[in-house]
């Protein structure tokens, strides 16, 4: 993976990795070389991002040896000073610095007061902000209109956003839900992150991706569905699964595994990529095996980022024709579920040259393995992507 080059700022994705190996006590040392940043650069984001919580100014040895108190064992009752690093306060830390640095008005003191003194009367008697510009030429010689009416946003005039023409016309930017992994341990996402995914296809083209993602029917359902992709193939099977269980989950995966064997598993399972959301929260866990052997490599998708696993995604888009949104999935069965993706995969994708991808499946893997995960042929003639609840 290419170094950060001059001048370019820490992502929040960085930002995951600092915490996951400060959780792991590693050192600066460390931390600069996986992210191959200069060890200042870890300095002051630790010095200006982390949070400070004020006690006595009493020297602490652990946090020199740790650098901050994320796993200390004393926190709970220690009355020094405490630091602690969160990827999300530390992002939002640095970006309002980044707009604070760069809000500051230009315009000389004398210059404000002025386009003050011919918008704000203008605007109080009616008129459009663009009327106003348009009739004092003057303006046009200080700044322009988009200027002063960023200026009224800031507050820097007497009058206010409300007061202005068609205010609800034009764009302003809103708080946006801030995007989080739903991970047991942070320290997970070392080596298992989007990026280092992307940076592990590209040297091993040769072998098989598969993505994983959820199905729910209703919000107050008890059972979900684990939808299994490969993205090469269109194929995608399901297993009936908990809502919202990651026990769940790795129980049927590994039981799946557990049934086709490690040698199998290497084969047609060596990259697993999943999204972030809570059945995934210890997705990592089915690298290994019953045998403590590591049999695949697991990985996540960006916060919030379908469009990083799309075929997965893709393909529900059939799945949908036969459970549709809105309808309870309580009743089904794993029986049921078979039989929905036994149609599925037996539907023609023009994409794949007019075949079908158990055709392409068992091509590749063999009928043994789609008799493992019960998909069987359907007759392309009888295949019905009709809703059965």
């Amino acid at each position: 993976m290419k170094g950060k080059t001059k001048h370019s700022h820490l992502t929040i994705e960085d930002r995951m990795v600092i915490q996951a190996c400060l959780h792991d006590k590693r050192s600066i040392t460390q931390i600069a070389r996986r992210l191959e940043v200069n060890k200042s650069t870890l300095s002051r984001e630790l010095k200006r991002n982390a949070v400070v919580k004020p006690g006595t100014d009493i020297p602490c040895q652990i946090r020199d040896l740790c650098l901050v108190c994320n796993t200390c064992q004393k926190k709970g009752f220690c009355q020094r000073n405490k630091i602690y690093y969160n990827y999300i306060e530390a992002d939002k830390k640095a970006n309002l610095r980044k707009r604070q640095s760069r809000s500051k008005s230009k315009i000389a003191e004398a210059s404000l007061k002025m386009i003050d003194e011919i918008v704000s009367p203008g605007v109080k008697e009616g008129q459009s902000l663009h009327h106003v510009y348009v009739v004092n030429p003057l303006l046009e010689t200080i700044c322009a209109e988009r200027t002063i009416r960023r200026l009224c946003y800031r507050g820097s005039l007497a009058i206010r956003p409300y007061e202005l023409r068609r205010y609800a016309t034009y764009k302003r930017s809103y708080a946006k839900t801030e995007k989080e992994y739903a991970l047991r341990d942070i320290r997970v996402l070392i080596g298992r992150m989007f990026r280092d995914y992307l940076n592990y296809v590209r040297h091993h083209k040769t072998q098989h991706v598969t993505q994983y993602d959820s199905l729910i029917g209703k919000i107050a359902d008890r059972q979900a569905i684990l939808t299994i992709a490969f993205p090469k193939s269109s194929f995608q099977f399901g297993l009936l699964i908990k809502k919202g269980s990651s026990v769940s989950v790795n129980a049927h995966l590994k039981q799946l595994f557990s049934r086709l064997g490690s040698e199998t598993v290497k084969r047609i399972f060596p990259v697993n990529l999943a999204d972030n959301g809570v059945e995934f929260s210890s997705f990592n866990e089915i690298e290994i095996s019953e045998d403590g052997e590591k049999i695949c490599n697991c990985y996540f998708t960006n916060p919030y980022k379908a469009t990083d696993k799309a075929a997965c995604e893709r393909n529900h888009e059939l799945v949908r024709y036969v459970l549709p949104k809105g309808k309870s999935f309580d009743t089904l069965t794993q029986e049921t579920i078979d039989e929905v993706f036994s149609h599925v995969n037996s539907y023609v994708r023009k994409s794949k040259g007019d075949k079908t991808p158990y055709d392409i499946v068992r091509k590749q893997f063999g009928k043994a393995f789609l008799d493992a995960i019960n998909i069987r042929r359907i007759p392309k003639k009888k295949v019905r992507l009709r809703p059965i609840i």
